[in-house]
């Protein structure tokens, strides 16, 4: 089989290999910051070991900012509604309040107490909290009589 021509256009497998080698420095273009800038990434830096009971790492320093955000927005909201009232029926006002209690109780608890990140038990018992809270409410509220208005 080395006997055999190779036609015109086709490299041999040592030909192949050969060119896939990477060239020695001193014959690749441009300057050394060129061809360090044009050199695979460093791998990226390991993260924080994750504590006994975490089953997830904890998020970055941009997603606390942009949960901070949707509170700041949500409690705006919630402000905005006190001077709503007169204009729209008082069960809208506290059906819409008791929304936005829970998007922040929820958002507070699973990312700012990492509740997303802890076993999963821990976060029972904070949907239990809730909701016992809210069944609470509604349970005052009914025997204040403000939903027969």
């Amino acid at each position: 089989m080395a006997d055999e021509a190779t036609p015109v256009g086709t490299a041999t497998e040592t030909e192949a290999q050969e060119s896939a080698r990477p060239a020695p420095e001193e014959e690749l273009p441009g300057t050394e910051l060129e061809r360090s800038e044009a050199a695979a990434p460093a791998p990226a830096a390991a993260q924080v070991p994750m504590l006994p009971g975490e089953v997830r790492p904890h998020p970055s320093p941009q997603r606390y900012v942009m949960i901070a955000a949707i509170l700041v927005v949500a409690t705006a909201a919630e402000v905005g509604l006190y001077y709503l009232e007169g204009e729209i029926p008082d069960g809208l006002i506290i059906v819409l309040l008791l929304m936005f209690a829970v998007i922040k109780f929820t958002l507070v608890a699973s990312w700012y107490m990492h509740l997303r990140t802890d076993k999963p038990i821990f976060r029972r018992f904070f949907v239990i909290g809730i909701i016992a809270a809210i069944s609470l409410y509604l349970i005052v509220l009914t025997t204040l009589h403000v939903f027969s208005r």
